[in-house]
């Protein structure tokens, strides 16, 4: 609709605490903004492996914004067309395509106002949106059977055909090692969560690998040490008023999604063990909580306040729940990278 009439406004949507902001330029898609961090073309290339530490300093050192980092390497001829193409789907399908599985929301469109700020800028025809949504919607709904979540985790059978694996499955396969999710597997491939989660289907069904959700009791326990972690530090940054307001938010966000976790004074009561959701939906709810208040926090604190709620507990937890954090992003990838290899400066500095 709005690319036939060529509008230029800002729709919004939400769906409860998930929320979406879409701007359109004469019907063009030009800036989309979420509750939580939604990743920058930097990020993905750092994320891609396609340009290392040192590459991305100097482009961000002699650009300002996300579009001039990206013409300075193509330019150089550190990236390729293609890798930018690559990236961009991957873009497309975090900020955009997920909105087609969304169920219900309530939304506004506001003619004539556009918001650019807190997100990404994309270059998107609605009319081509609208056919390769419905088109991903067709096959999601083919492989729900096998891959209901992007949080579904898989193993190798132990008995699996002894035909040879297809060149396009086998980078996958690979990877399959009974505790990465298709989310993280997509991430260390290099490749779309659709794909991802198409390639293991495929996987599925020919033998070679089966399903598992989650561990429900670590999934859990991160929760609870995260949320633990961020008031903890939030009180210690002399930050008092916004630890009782995270206590409350979580509290309230626990209320609206049918979650029994409670907090108070900084502890968590009770806990979602009895909870009847199933774990997938646990993780899409605590990821979904984590990453709007990371978001949040990263808006109205400095750097090494935002970076260091979840810093402490990242180094001083076990390699497993250090493994969990990276894969549900509860710590962010790019801050990671950053703080491991060059310490905070960067951190802030490639995400504009």
């Amino acid at each position: 609709m709005f690319s036939y009439t060529e509008k230029t406004g800002t729709l919004a949507m939400i769906q409860g605490w998930n929320t979406r902001t879409i701007s359109f330029e004469r019907g063009r898609i030009s800036y989309v903004a979420a509750g939580s961090r939604l990743p920058t073309m930097p990020d993905l290339l750092m994320r891609n492996g396609i340009v290392d530490r040192a590459t991305l300093e100097r482009a961000v050192n002699s650009a300002y914004t996300d579009a001039e980092i990206i013409s300075l390497l193509q330019k150089d001829g550190t990236i390729t067309p293609a890798d930018v193409q690559h990236c961009q789907d991957q873009l497309l399908e975090i900020s955009i395509y997920t909105l087609f599985l969304w169920r219900n929301c309530y939304f506004t469109f506001k003619a004539g106002e556009l918001v650019k700020e807190g997100g990404v800028a994309v270059n998107i025809d609605s009319t081509h949106l609208i056919i390769e949504g419905t088109r991903r919607v067709d096959e999601w709904i083919e492989v729900s059977p096998v891959v209901p979540s992007v949080f579904m985790i898989f193993r190798k059978h132990l008995r699996p055909p002894h035909a040879r694996i297809e060149p396009g499955l086998s980078d996958i396969f690979r990877l399959i090692d009974g505790q990465s999710d298709v989310v993280s597997i997509a991430r260390s491939v290099g490749v779309t969560q659709f794909e991802a989660a198409k390639a293991l289907f495929d996987l599925t069904q020919l033998g070679y690998i089966e399903a598992i959700p989650p561990n429900r009791v670590k999934v859990i326990e991160l929760f609870n040490q995260a949320v633990e972690s961020i008031y903890l530090k939030l009180v210690l940054f002399d930050y008092s008023r916004a630890a009782l307001q995270f206590e409350n938010q979580l509290n309230r966000f626990a209320v609206e999604n049918k979650l029994k976790v409670r907090m108070s004074a900084g502890k968590i009561l009770i806990g979602d063990t009895n909870t009847r959701i199933s774990t997938t939906e646990l993780v899409d709810l605590y990821k979904l909580f984590i990453g709007i208040q990371n978001n949040k926090f990263s808006k109205e604190f400095e750097p090494v306040v935002a970076q260091g709620l979840m810093e402490g507990l990242y180094r001083h937890t076990d390699p497993e729940m250090q493994a969990l954090m990276r894969m549900y992003e509860f710590v962010e990838i790019e801050g990671l990278v950053l703080l491991e290899q060059m310490g905070t400066g960067l951190g802030r500095r490639v995400s504009r």
